[in-house]
Parts: structure tokens; sequence; C-alpha cells
């Protein structure tokens, strides 16, 4: 039986996301899709699978991550659907919890969890760039002609409420950057 839930994880919230997958997989319920704010279980016997999700530069369907993609398969971790956004794209991957008991291990050195982050924040950069451009436009348009266009205010509130959420996640992968980055001087 199908069960489609509709849930919000912002881009930060990456952890917290894959860690949700797999409380609902423990539960009997396996990932088959997942959209920007749908995700789609199977009922299957619980504990079944582990599940990981990642953030990689580029398009799911670019010569670099199909490489990848295949290579996960590999070894044994099925891409169940990926997301494609503007220069980057979400992976949700799972692999039989027999195969890998303590969970899928990807980035598992500090030094790729930082280029992760790395990646993420060079998306989220761009989202503030875009945002704040349409915003200002907008609110150009709205005002800026001698006449005020209601609408276009309105857009313009909505891109600036954007960007500030956009700024926030960006604070907040570097803060989680720099904490990886004094972690590794740690371990050197």
């Amino acid at each position: 039986m199908r069960r489609v839930i509709h849930k919000l994880f912002w881009v930060w919230q990456l952890e917290k996301e894959q860690a949700w997958i797999n409380e609902m997989a423990s539960h009997g319920y396996s990932l088959e899709h997942a959209g920007r704010l749908t995700f789609e279980f199977d009922e299957t016997e619980p504990d079944l699978y582990v599940y990981k999700t990642l953030f990689l530069k580029g398009w799911g369907e670019s010569v670099e991550n199909v490489k990848y993609l295949k290579f996960l398969e590999e070894m044994g971790i099925k891409v169940v659907c990926y997301i494609n956004y503007p220069g980057a794209c979400w992976v949700y991957t799972r692999a039989l919890k027999a195969d890998y008991p303590e969970g899928i291990d990807i980035y598992s050195d500090i030094d790729s969890q930082i280029k992760g982050m790395g990646v993420m924040s060079g998306y989220m950069i761009f989202v503030m760039v875009m945002t704040l451009f349409a915003a200002l436009l907008n609110l150009w348009i709205g005002i800026g002609r001698g006449f005020i266009l209601p609408l276009n205010l309105i857009c313009s509130i909505v891109m600036f409420v954007l960007f500030t959420l956009a700024t926030i996640a960006t604070v907040k992968i570097f803060v989680n950057t720099g904490k990886l980055k004094k972690e590794r001087k740690i371990h050197e």
C-alpha cells in the first residue's frame, strides 16, 4: 500500500530529513519517490532498508554524476530518485540494512563532508543572488514608474523573505563547514 506524506525540509536539514526517512523505514515504509515536498512510501518489512541523502554538484544526468551513481549501485546502494535544482541535485539512496548495518557512510571522512558543504553553500549563494535580483526587480517595477503596483510589491516582499531564508541557510552551512574544518585541524 502506497503512503504519500507532504513534508518540508530545508537544505541545511539534510541529516534531519535522512533521519526521518530512516525512521519511516524502521516502521516498515520504504521510500519509492521524493519530490520537493512529497515523499511516497510503500509498505515493507521493518528495518529492511537504510537510506542516505546526498547533495551533488550538477544535474543528476551529468556525466560525472551518472558515473558516481553507477559506482554506488555497484556497491549495492540503489538510487531511489533524485531532484534536480539549478546546478545541483538532491539524491535519495538506499541499501539493504543487512549489507550496511551501521548505515551508508558515503561522506565518511571530514574532507568529503567539507566538499559536500561547499556544494550546498555554492547552490545557496546562487539562490540568494537570484532571489535578491527578483526582489529588487519587482520593487523597481512596483514603485519605480511613478505609480504603485501592489502585485509587484507583494512579489518583492516574498522574494526578500526567500532571500532572508537563503541567507540564514547559507550562514548555517558556513558555520557547519567551520566546525568541520576545526575538527579536521584537531585530528591532524
